[in-house]
């Protein structure tokens, strides 16, 4: 009697692909049917042109013509196409499937996604932002004013004290200001509030490879862990000032 142990295929797991091809903000043209949509260091792309839209549609359809040659439908799933600083997507497949890839012609570079781990609640002193940033903030009169600050964090708690409003005429995001707002599904209400100006999840690469928690962790921007409360109040603050109302994200 022999016992025989029957090892499973290798785990599928999720990878950053960049393939060959400038990506919305280099893009100078040279394709048919495609104006160019890089513009001067000074100058903001218009996100919402057609000549960004169009473009970011034809990179979106290059992706998922590459996945649909190499591999039969239904043994990957493709997370994210990256078309605006980078021309890619987050792709979750295996081993096996990595190595077709990384051979495939047009394909730059195949780096698999790995977890880290939020180690600190400092990220001020970290970044160093009380010597070399806030100073020219314009100090307390006028730091941060017309500022838009971006985290990317565990989410964010808009019914914390340091984020809910209870003005009825809350500040309004900058008017060329073009973020999302997500809605909660539950609620059906707005994570923003005139403080909290955009706020979106990006949760498919942690479902994906099985790293989604649903007893802590939301398929939405809300916080399950604390970090994400924190982190942004502290980061907001100038050592000069002292908490008397409430800061504005």
């Amino acid at each position: 009697i022999s016992n025989t142990i029957e090892v499973g295929a290798p785990l599928a797991e999720v990878y950053i692909v960049t393939v060959e091809g400038e990506p919305i903000i280099s893009y100078t043209g040279g394709i048919d049917g495609f104006e160019a949509t890089a513009v001067d260091s000074d100058e903001k792309i218009d996100t919402m042109s057609e000549s960004v839209t169009s473009y970011a549609r034809h990179l979106e359809n290059r992706h998922d013509m590459l996945l649909g040659l190499l591999f039969d439908r239904g043994t990957y799933t493709k997370l994210y196409s990256y078309r605006h600083l980078i021309n890619g997507f987050a792709v979750h497949i295996s081993p096996e499937q990595v190595e077709t890839l990384r051979h495939a012609p047009g394909v730059k570079s195949v780096e698999r996604d790995w977890k880290v781990k939020r180690l600190t609640t400092h990220t001020p002193q970290f970044l160093g932002l009380p010597t070399s940033v806030w100073p020219t903030g314009g100090g307390c009169d006028r730091a941060g004013e017309d500022i838009v600050i971006g985290f990317v964090d565990s989410g964010i708690y808009p019914h914390h004290p340091s984020f809910t409003t209870h003005n009825t005429e809350p500040y309004g995001p900058l008017a060329k200001y073009r973020g999302k707002c997500e809605v909660d599904p539950k609620t059906k209400r707005s994570f923003c509030n005139g403080k909290i100006i955009g706020a979106q999840h990006f949760a498919q690469a942690a479902i994906a490879s099985g790293t989604f928690n649903p007893l802590i962790d939301f398929a939405s921007p809300l916080d399950g862990d604390g970090h994400g409360r924190l982190d942004p109040f502290s980061t907001l603050l100038t050592t000069s000032l002292q908490i008397v109302g409430m800061p504005y994200l």
